[in-house]
């Protein structure tokens, strides 16, 4: 038997008779390896060999500003703001510089545009060095994707579909060969939706409070790098209420009080001292929308407005949550507690490379998207948010969305569309058998996307 006979014969899945498991070709791990190098041989067949101003999107700021970082100057691009993504890159290029594979890697050491050769060379290793982070983002999202999947459904073949549909989806494709600092924001916030749902399907654990600590900390990462992720933070009570653990809660180490007081003190503690670390850039971030290099737009309802309705939000949210499923009291101050540490140790990052401009972005997100929405359409800067413009504005992105979900009215090059279909499809049956649980949280998964997508045919708000 030759060698790759032999590594057929170890990923292969086992046979079943059933006609949906024959779907899935590889057994577990197979199949998580066979995701990766077929990611590896797509990205190296179309992207990685790509001229560095193939895509000169975002590829040319990130790269641009992680020379900057290396200097070291200050960053100068803030747009989402892209920080992580940018201070990651120049991480990434010092160590591939003290392995001798990248030689330049700060603005000081580019030649002269009179070494035209040099020049290209330069931006070309450098800009290759980031789409190889992008693949690593990628590979790294589809494997944390696909184990917190299992999780969540306890079916290793419906988790290695949805890794297989998520590593070759036409987004993820183009994601991984360019330098995009929404891969990041959507790995770290995808995987901390997951990580919530699985914990709230367990029901009572004595560590479910850090997997809430642990996954606000994600969520806060991906703000850092991509402000648009508000969206879906406003969106976690709608996803996260129709999940819970079925039948009656069982007694855990939160009922019982001389376990569950000195473990929610440790929690309480953790997240003051988070605060009183993070309390300079609260400050900074909530008190002015302008730095001297950047001024934002003033609105009617500021930061301090919103971003106190979005708190009080979230805490319904949990405190809804803790009613219907009947979370513990203890256990439900630990999640709030734990939550605030998450986020708070998360904003700890900004201090990395600080720079203002990253603070105001990130705690003025509204001001930032409303900016660029004003540049493209000036219309929206003037009169009232219910004018008839605004309302038709409004209804001509829905009826896209709508339209886009026919494939018929208007063709879309996603593929997603068509499971959605299936999903669509899917959850008739499951009302015809009165599923409504079920039924409940495809709604919620399913009206959240659709209100993503509403906001992304709205392209000003991109």
């Amino acid at each position: 038997m030759s060698i790759i006979s032999r590594v057929l014969a170890a990923i292969r899945s086992p046979d079943s008779s059933q006609p949906f498991q024959r779907l899935v070709l590889f057994n577990w791990g197979g199949g998580l390896l066979v995701f990766c190098a077929g990611m590896l041989a797509s990205f190296l067949v179309a992207g990685f060999w790509y001229p560095y101003w193939r895509i000169a999107d975002m590829d040319f700021w990130v790269v641009y500003n992680a020379f900057l970082l290396n200097v070291p100057l200050p960053q100068e691009y803030f747009d989402h703001p892209g920080y992580l993504s940018i201070l990651l890159l120049s991480y990434w290029l010092r160590a591939l510089h003290a392995l001798g594979i990248v030689h330049v890697i700060s603005l000081s050491e580019i030649p002269p545009l009179s070494d035209a050769a040099g020049f290209a060379r330069a931006w070309t290793q450098a800009t290759q060095a980031g789409r190889v982070l992008s693949l690593i983002y990628a590979m790294g999202f589809v494997v944390a994707f696909s184990y917190l999947l299992r999780a969540l459904l306890r079916d290793w073949r419906v988790a290695a579909l949805g890794g297989f549909l998520l590593a070759f989806s036409g987004g993820m494709a183009m994601e991984m060969r360019i330098i995009r600092t929404e891969l990041l924001a959507a790995a770290f916030f995808t995987s901390a939706l997951l990580m919530l749902l699985v914990v709230a399907k367990m029901g009572q654990r004595a560590w479910r409070p850090a997997i809430g600590g642990l996954a606000s900390l994600l969520v806060t990462l991906a703000l850092l790098n991509k402000v648009q992720i508000l969206f879906l933070i406003c969106a976690l009570p709608i996803l996260l209420v129709p999940f819970g653990s079925i039948g009656a809660p069982e007694r855990g180490f939160w009922d019982v009080p001389r376990l569950a007081w000195p473990a929610l003190s440790a929690i309480v503690a953790i997240a003051l001292l988070a605060v009183f670390l993070a309390k300079d850039i609260l400050i900074d971030g909530l008190s002015t929308a302008s730095t001297p290099t950047l001024a934002l737009p003033v609105l009617r309802i500021g930061a301090q407005t919103y971003w106190a309705a979005i708190v009080v939000w979230i805490g319904l949210g949990m405190a809804v949550y803790a009613v219907v499923w009947r979370v513990t009291a203890l256990e439900a101050l630990a999640a709030v507690f734990a939550t605030v540490a998450g986020c708070m140790i998360g904003l700890l990052a900004l201090y990395i490379r600080y720079h203002p401009n990253n603070v105001v972005v990130i705690f003025h997100p509204i001001e930032q998207m409303f900016f660029w929405a004003s540049v493209s359409d000036p219309q929206l800067s003037t009169g009232s948010l219910l004018s008839v413009q605004h309302i038709e504005y409004l209804f001509e992105a829905i009826a896209g969305v709508i339209a886009r979900r026919t494939f018929v009215l208007a063709s879309s090059p996603r593929p997603t569309i068509f499971l959605e279909w299936f999903v669509i499809a899917a959850t008739v049956i499951a009302i015809r058998r009165r599923e409504w649980r079920l039924v409940f949280q495809v709604a919620a998964l399913m009206l959240t996307d659709w209100g993503v997508d509403t906001l992304g045919m709205a392209r000003g708000l991109k």
